[in-house]
């Protein structure tokens, strides 16, 4: 006789089969010779700075086996001295025990280096390795590390403000011997100068700032293919092109006779943040043969200042190249200000001329703006207009004076409104740059650039920012690079 179950008792058996299964665990793997797949034998890190943590390097483990795997064991090599430290399964440290994997399943593990200060200059190599026993089966990842001993800038007052600052000392001179890892807000005192020799890497850490107080001066003094760098602390890969770093050099009121020369600044939030020209007959800032790139804000800012530029490429900038505001008294020569920043929406041209802003509650304060010039320059990007300009004189109270010559210019500005402020440019043609995603803005044959300069702005400047004589064929080409055949 079939017997039938009621639902009641239909109910009870699966709740019943339900509640066993759930309580049956996977067997485990027991066979010595069950061994663990990795993504990776080997992790390897990029040079990190003493004092400063690497960013995690993060690998799998891979169960093969239908069944679950427990690894009695994961630890360092090095143990408790190790300068490894490692996160299994959400967990921090440097040894873990019975980890379950089951069957077909993976788990993430992660990796972190931290490099003791040492007296090396040179860079060291710092090795360890993971240690795995599964069923008395031992495997083993290597871990590798460059470790770099830095002349360290460290803050040692606090402000009311809660901002951690130092002085550096009086006349300090930087040499390329080993690199100078910045924190917080380091100043030039006031009088003196701060030197950066040719060669000299300077790594700024998140949203640090150098600062010339008043008559204080900085003087960096590259060579060409031995130029000063100013970038992030952050040297793995991810990082070798990543906006918004650090802070801004800072070259405040009344600093005087600053001085740039081959450099690669890079990474940041404002390059060169420029202000008030004072007493000084000199440009605040003169800024030649020179590469601004990756920031957030502008490359060069520029408020009510006085600064000279020749043979720079400043590109892939978050909202401006250059910004020149609230006057002053700018000249820019066989320059290349190209932005095709691709990160998020950008709205604002690559440079920006204006001669006022508005205070606190609303009112305009103007300054004169005595003279912004841009000759024989490249001035492209991604926008319809790459040029603005923004006055307010009050009827002529105040002084705007601006010019583009001998240039090209991406723009959607009147030049028949504007006849004495574009002499001989080239509006929206294609620069022709090879590969500006890569920052690589020399100019390819054809260009209009080529042989659109004129010969007497570029008399300081003979040689491009590659030092190829610019006089080689014909007249000199407009922005930073002259076409070489």
């Amino acid at each position: 006789m079939t017997r039938i179950l009621t639902p009641f008792l239909l109910f009870i058996v699966l709740i019943s089969g339900l509640l066993t299964g759930s309580c049956r665990k996977d067997p485990l793997d027991t066979d010595p010779t069950a061994k663990l797949l990795f993504s990776r034998d080997t992790v390897t890190f990029d040079t990190v700075f003493t004092t400063v943590g690497s960013t995690y390097r993060r690998f799998k483990a891979f169960n093969t086996s239908s069944q679950t795997v427990r690894i009695s064991s994961i630890k360092l090599a090095g143990g408790s001295n190790s300068q490894f430290t490692l996160n299994v399964d959400g967990l921090p440290g440097r040894e873990f025990t019975d980890v379950d994997i089951r069957g077909g399943d993976s788990l993430w593990m992660f990796a972190e280096v931290n490099v003791d200060p040492t007296s090396q200059n040179s860079p060291l190599l710092i090795l360890d390795s993971i240690l795995f026993e599964t069923n008395g089966n031992r495997q083993t990842i290597i871990l590798q590390a460059v470790g770099q001993d830095v002349y360290l800038h460290y803050p040692t007052n606090v402000s009311s403000t809660g901002v951690g600052y130092s002085y550096f000392n009086c006349n300090e001179v930087w040499t390329n011997d080993k690199p100078h890892l910045v924190f917080g807000l380091a100043i030039i005192p006031q009088n003196c100068a701060l030197t950066m020799q040719a060669g000299t890497r300077v790594h700024m850490h998140k949203g640090a700032v150098i600062a010339a107080d008043s008559n204080a001066t900085l003087q960096i003094q590259g060579t060409f293919g031995n130029e000063v760098t100013i970038q992030g602390d952050r040297l793995e890969m991810e990082y070798r092109e990543e906006p918004g770093q650090w802070g801004y050099v800072w070259l405040s009121a009344n600093s005087v006779n600053n001085d740039v020369n081959w450099a690669i600044v890079k990474n940041g939030t404002i390059g060169f943040l420029v202000d008030s020209i004072g007493s000084s007959p000199n440009p605040t800032l003169n800024i030649r043969n020179t590469k601004v790139r990756n920031m957030t804000l502008a490359g060069i800012f520029g408020r009510d200042s006085h600064i000279r530029g020749g043979n720079l490429v400043v590109n892939n900038c978050g909202q401006y190249c250059a910004a020149l505001a609230y006057g002053g008294n700018y000249t820019f020569t066989h320059c290349t200000f190209a932005n095709y920043w691709n990160i998020d929406e950008r709205n604002e041209p690559a440079i920006i001329v204006t001669n006022w802003y508005e205070d606190a509650d609303g009112n305009p304060i103007r300054r004169d703006l005595d003279s912004a010039h841009f000759l024989n320059c490249i001035i492209a990007g991604a926008l319809d207009n790459e040029f603005d300009v923004d006055s307010n004189t009050a009827n002529g109270a105040f002084a705007f004076n601006y010019q583009v010559a001998f240039s090209m210019l991406r723009t959607n500005l009147n030049f028949g409104a504007h006849p004495n402020n574009f002499v001989n440019v080239v509006a929206n043609g294609n620069p022709m740059f090879p590969h500006p995603q890569d920052n690589d803005f020399t100019i390819l044959t054809g260009s209009p650039a080529i042989n659109l300069g004129n010969p007497l702005y570029s008399g300081s400047l003979p040689f491009d920012i590659v030092n190829y004589n610019r006089f080689t064929i014909g007249n000199p080409d407009a922005g930073a690079y002259e076409h070489q055949p």
